[in-house]
């Protein structure tokens, strides 16, 4: 699990100066599944542009216009594990907009079910549009265009959750873009008690315990949004819950280069036949996810700024690689550049 660095990442706490300009930049871990990030200080416009590379990092990349403001302040706390993300999150006022057709990556193809807690927001998707105020829930599609406007200071929490898995619980999802949901109702209300609870101890849990929060979170939010699927045998809750194990079993041993299905079959208590069936509804493999948690995991840390002086095979071999030229050749493929050039490349941005 992600802890929190040292030294705290609370915006501009941390810093290194950019030779390019003198500017004093933040330092921080966006990789880390604990994050809690504050615009504190600096120019508006320093603090503004700070907040567009929080939005970019963590949820989507899209076009942020601020009001000026010389009191303009963004925050997020945010927890995440693999299959959903929930933020705390508060701001000045602003207008969000997304033109974008298609996700930047996986990490991206979200929905994003939104409990307003403090102001108001407007919504507006596939011709749809919504005024939430605190209390209210909405939901939309992160990876298609969007627009949002906030008039005044906000706070929400935001549910990062994928789209596949929504879409097998939910019939006609597609409907469901920045609309209100009403919550005066039994599930809403405890969906709303739920998440509020969980967002007050961001930071605090497990990578395990993250998970079986993430799919009550996700069912919750499924049974508000009504007209629930029939459930086919394949997408029952117990293979969901032992893809979670595998899954947890998998990232707790990532560094051990000996990794392999026989290994996690053994550590499961689960044939490997019957662990590659439970990705194939992922449309993956056991080998390809443990591939992609640990290309994830070294281009995680060829960006951190700590490991500035470790040489690239030292990250590769710290993540379970144990030939430099297939961890080159994979990353070149993934990520459509060498990693010393991807390194060198996402460090100047």
């Amino acid at each position: 699990m992600g802890k929190q660095q040292e030294g705290g990442l609370k915006g501009w706490g941390a810093s290194a100066v950019d030779l390019s300009g003198g500017r004093q930049v933040p330092v921080t871990n966006w990789s880390c599944e604990n994050i809690d990030v504050a615009t504190q200080s600096g120019s508006t416009s320093e603090r503004v542009d700070y907040w567009r590379e929080m939005i970019l990092r963590m949820f989507a990349d899209v076009e942020i216009g601020a009001v000026p403001n010389p009191a303009f302040f963004g925050k997020v706390r945010s927890q995440k594990c693999e299959l959903l993300r929930i933020s705390d999150v508060s701001a000045a006022a602003q207008a969000v907009n997304r033109r974008h057709l298609q996700p930047r990556s996986r990490d991206e193809d979200k929905y994003f079910a939104v409990l307003m807690l403090e102001g108001t927001e407007q919504l507006e998707q596939d011709g749809n549009r919504a005024i939430i105020g605190p209390g209210d829930f909405a939901i939309y599609d992160a990876t298609r265009p969007h627009q949002l406007s906030f008039a005044n200071d906000w706070r929400q929490i935001i549910v990062s959750l994928p789209r596949t898995g929504l879409n097998q619980l939910v019939v006609g999802m597609e409907n469901r873009m920045a609309t209100r949901v009403s919550m005066d109702n039994p599930v809403g209300r405890v969906m709303r008690m739920f998440l509020e609870s969980v967002t007050s101890q961001i930071g605090q849990f497990s990578a395990a315990e993250m998970i079986k929060l993430s799919e009550s979170a996700t069912n919750l939010i499924a049974l508000t949004l009504g007209n629930l699927q029939t459930l086919d045998p394949a997408h029952s809750r117990s293979q969901a819950l032992t893809l979670m194990r595998v899954k947890v079993f998998v990232n707790d041993n990532l560094r051990d280069p000996t990794l392999n299905a026989q290994q996690v079959s053994l550590g499961t208590g689960l044939s490997a036949r019957y662990i590659n069936k439970l990705f194939e509804h992922e449309g993956s493999s056991l080998m390809r996810y443990l591939l992609r948690r640990r290309l994830e995991r070294c281009s995680a840390d060829l960006l951190n700024p700590a490991n500035a002086t470790l040489r690239i095979s030292d990250i590769a071999f710290r993540w379970g690689f144990n030939d430099l030229s297939h961890f080159s050749r994979v990353f070149r493929e993934v990520y459509g550049h060498a990693p010393r050039d991807w390194r060198e490349a996402q460090l100047r941005q």
